[in-house]
């Protein structure tokens, strides 16, 4: 409302500013031709008035005259059909495309918006602009909110089956092989392996000192020792059937729990030792393993077996679909918390880590400054030409009126400036043709 209203009264003020001008241009010729008269009617009387009458019939031959060409660009003069007048209506699809073309070449050049584009620091500036407390407050819960709403609108079946080809298709077993070998070698540079492999031996130990624990363990181990056959009984085996089944089987029990003992031993002292073989002959596992699935056919075979087997499980589809699904009713439930939204809590971290980043490593805003600068660049020399169509067709819709009087609001005063050098020129002009000739003819 308010920027129709200033516009209104910007055409207002342009429309006096012309009737102003126009009325001194015309009220100069009227005084040129005042004065023609008098100079005519008394100049018999007065012989000096001769220099006052070329002077004012000079200056209403040039007023005349560029009164005519003013006027025959906006419209025909007296409403006569004098040929090559109302220039700007009848040419007006011509002038349109004219102007498209002018726009095109001479301001919507790439290079030069881009670098505009790129001095005034976009990234910097949206970036102060985002962190300010008061817009903090306006978009962080607005995008927040959109979150659920762009969950939503991917169905978690086309979720799930997007997945799955995407897991079949795009990911062969050589690939997923030297991606397992690269997780491998990352989590043994980082050390993750060796406390992986520490805490799993710390809770080894704390399952064989758990009495229960110890319990199944040695049931299951004489189980499983019971099971062994073998075609030549042993000198045990002669003893035990010797013995009482009572002896025998206690005499198991303490071998049982001898060997857990021992293995309790073992992997205290494999964690009180860092250079122990256990963890030298982890690593050197690790390793062959990583070769392994980096240059083993058979094994990137299996994986491309396990893989194929793995997109096509309906289980996997079920899962990911229920996973996608959840997500969205969690994510839906969340933005409901208002500020204890974990969404708009983690959308916050975000922009802190952006605005700490910016200032420790200005690198970064200029790449992102010169990056912005790019996509203008790009997109300006991509549409430039729908660009110079859109001003050329809009200029062609305009009624002709309403583009003469536009260009009339905006140039008219000063082509009314024209008329009046014109008339003061003119006059000159003619008064100095006059002295000449005086002079011609007095010598």
């Amino acid at each position: 409302m308010n920027t129709l209203l200033n516009e209104q009264i910007r055409t207002q003020a342009a429309r006096q500013r012309l009737r102003r001008s126009r009325a001194l241009a015309t009220g100069l010729l009227l005084l040129a031709a005042v004065l023609f008269v008098l100079s005519v009617r008394y100049q018999p009387q007065y012989p000096a008035l001769g220099y006052l009458k070329a002077f004012s019939e000079a200056a209403m031959v040039g007023a005349l005259a560029d009164w005519f060409a003013v006027t025959a660009l906006f419209r025909r003069p007296l409403g006569l059909p004098i040929p090559h007048t109302a220039i700007l209506p009848r040419k007006q699809a011509r002038i349109a495309d004219e102007l498209g073309r002018f726009v095109a070449h001479n301001f919507l050049h790439g290079k030069s918006i881009a670098l505009r584009v790129y001095r005034a620091q976009p990234a910097d500036k949206l970036l102060a602009w985002l962190m300010q407390p008061q817009n903090k407050a306006l978009w962080l819960p607005w995008l927040s909110a959109q979150i659920p709403l762009l969950l939503r609108a991917a169905k978690p079946n086309q979720v799930a089956r997007f997945g799955s080809q995407l897991l079949a298709e795009q990911y062969q077993g050589a690939k997923l092989g030297a991606a397992a070998a690269d997780l491998l070698g990352l989590a043994q540079q980082q050390g993750i392996d060796r406390r992986l492999l520490h805490s799993l031996a710390t809770q080894l130990r704390q399952w064989l000192q758990n009495d229960s624990t110890r319990a199944q363990l040695e049931h299951h181990l004489l189980q499983w020792a019971g099971k062994i056959d073998s075609p030549t009984p042993s000198s045990w085996d002669k003893i035990k059937a010797s013995l009482k089944t009572s002896l025998a089987e206690r005499v198991d029990d303490w071998v049982a729990a001898k060997a857990l003992d021992w293995a309790d031993g073992y992997l205290a002292e494999a964690l009180a030792d860092e250079e122990h073989d256990l963890w030298q002959a982890c690593q050197s596992q690790l390793a062959a393993t990583a070769a392994d699935l980096r240059h083993n056919a058979e094994w990137h075979q299996a994986l491309e077996a396990g893989k194929r087997q793995l997109a096509a499980s309906e289980a996997l589809h079920r899962n990911v679909a229920q996973a996608w699904q959840s997500l969205c009713q969690w994510s839906a439930a969340d933005v409901q918390r208002g500020d204890a939204s974990a969404w708009q809590a983690q959308l916050d971290k975000v922009a802190a880590h952006m605005l700490s980043q910016a200032a420790r490593y200005p690198a970064f805003m200029r790449r992102m400054n010169a990056r912005m600068a790019w996509w203008v660049k790009s997109l300006v020399n991509q549409y430039r030409h729908q660009g110079a169509q859109f001003v050329a067709d809009k200029v062609k819709s305009w009624d002709s009126r309403q583009m003469v009087d536009k260009i009339e609001l905006g140039v008219g005063r000063d082509l009314q400036f024209i008329r009046i050098n014109g008339t003061l020129v003119g006059g000159l002009a003619g008064l100095l043709i006059y002295v000449v000739a005086q002079w011609l003819g007095a010598a």
